[in-house]
């Protein structure tokens, strides 16, 4: 697989669109995935999980929006 932006062998998947991107150009970005409970699905208490420097290309642009 070659990288999206120069051509050279990837290191990486971009988490957001799927590019593949190598060493110099992976870039970090906030990912939110979907929600979970800590204590099962009939908790109120449920939370995102969150990853903060996830692969990211830098060439999409993802959106965050609330569920609420």
């Amino acid at each position: 697989m070659k990288c999206i932006r120069c051509d050279q062998q990837a290191r990486a998947v971009c988490q957001f669109c799927g590019r593949a991107v190598c060493a110099e150009h992976i870039a970090e970005k906030r990912f939110v995935s979907g929600f979970t409970s800590k204590a099962g699905w009939w908790s109120l208490g449920a939370n995102a999980v969150e990853v903060k420097d996830a692969v990211w290309c830098g060439l999409c642009h993802p959106e965050y929006r609330g569920t609420a």
